[in-house]
């Protein structure tokens, strides 16, 4: 296409170790490039955490953004940073010194949560959001909060998901996903996806999963440990009678994940923050029901009946809404014409195309 490269900047990339670290990243760049767009990328797959691992691996990428963006300044028409702090610093820097415009992806925890750390960089939040040339938003209640808490105009906003994949993430035998994974055949499975940290809610899954009453019923939960402190909390709260049904399994492939979308009764996510929501939305598309705590972007991904909003940090509400899953039909408890409009709504194919758009209007020639 004639237009110059994209840079993408991002502070969470995958790799072979951290398989789910940033994984929409990677998507949309895959997405990118499948429809012709040249892009360079400089992304940190370092997921250690701690004062000093956090300084040392933020000046690896550092280097290796400044060694990218040297050998491509000339060829790069803009930049895209994923996350407004730190990443969109960089995006800052490279317009100053070579005139790339930027474009920024806010993915929610950049907006709800580091921007709330500190005066310092709440003002490089504002500083990077102002500068760009244009603000993507993951979900639209985080669109809302960008206009009003820096100021940035509706008209330099877009609403923007990261989409799902339809090729990848897609409706398919639950018997035959079963036997794939090894799982039985007859429980009702209750799935969880992401990162085992407590503004996901785990803590509170585990409790209402133990307080079903429901002896033919299974949970698993599929996500990175981040914090050894918090993962043996959890698994001190698990009664020794359930030990045997409360299952953890650490990240998986895309094409494995969708295997367990496909082997599950209900997707379960109840965050207490959440900028989109996007594995949500993967159960959608696999046609799995969800339950999910009313917040962020998952008060709009889940209206119209899409999917089944529960009270964020409320064992009881969560417990109710699962008797509910586990007591009616799938017929009755997926409404598939409002799901399916949401997920075609955030086709990653139609999102990648209007991404591309974006690009070409504030792109340097």
């Amino acid at each position: 296409m004639n237009m110059k490269k994209v840079l993408v900047l991002s502070n969470m990339m995958p790799s072979t170790h951290h398989l789910s670290f940033g994984i929409f990243v990677k998507n949309q760049i895959d997405a990118l490039r499948n429809q012709g767009v040249s892009v360079v990328v400089a992304g940190n797959t370092d997921t250690r955490v701690g004062k000093l691992n956090v300084i040392k691996k933020y000046v690896k990428w550092a280097v290796s953004v400044i060694k990218t963006s040297v050998k491509n300044r000339n060829s790069v028409g803009i930049s895209h940073a994923h996350y407004v702090f730190p990443t969109g610093v960089f995006s800052l820097v490279l317009k100053k010194i070579y005139g790339i415009p930027y474009v920024i992806t806010a993915h929610g925890g950049d907006i709800d949560k580091m921007a709330k750390k500190n005066k310092w960089i709440r003002h490089l939040t504002f500083l990077i959001l102002k500068e760009s040339s244009h603000v993507i938003a993951v979900g639209q209640q985080l669109a809302a909060n960008i206009h009003q808490d820096f100021q940035v105009p509706l008209g330099k906003i877009s609403v923007m998901s990261m989409g799902v994949d339809r090729e990848v993430f897609k409706e398919g035998s639950q018997i035959e996903a079963r036997n794939k994974l090894s799982l039985p055949l007859e429980p009702f499975v209750f799935l969880f996806v992401g990162n085992l940290i407590k503004e996901k809610g785990v803590q509170e899954l585990i409790q209402a999963f133990q307080q079903l009453d429901n002896p033919n019923s299974l949970l698993y939960i599929i996500g990175s440990k981040k914090s050894s402190k918090f993962v043996e909390a959890i698994y001190a709260s698990i009664d020794p009678s359930f030990e045997s049904r409360i299952h953890f399994i650490n990240p998986v492939p895309q094409n494995e994940l969708v295997t367990w979308f496909q082997a599950s009764n209900t997707f379960v996510l109840p965050s207490y923050i959440e900028g989109f929501g996007l594995v949500a939305l993967e159960a959608l598309a696999c046609k799995v029901p969800v339950i999910a705590s009313k917040v962020g972007g998952l008060t709009y991904l889940l209206q119209d009946e899409a999917g089944h909003l529960i009270e964020p940090e409320n064992s009881g509400s969560l417990i109710e809404e699962m008797k509910h899953a586990l007591n009616t039909p799938k017929q009755l408890y997926l409404n598939e014409v409002a799901s399916e409009r949401i997920v075609a709504a955030n086709d990653q194919k139609i999102l990648t195309t209007k991404l591309i758009e974006l690009y070409k209007i504030h792109a340097k020639r």
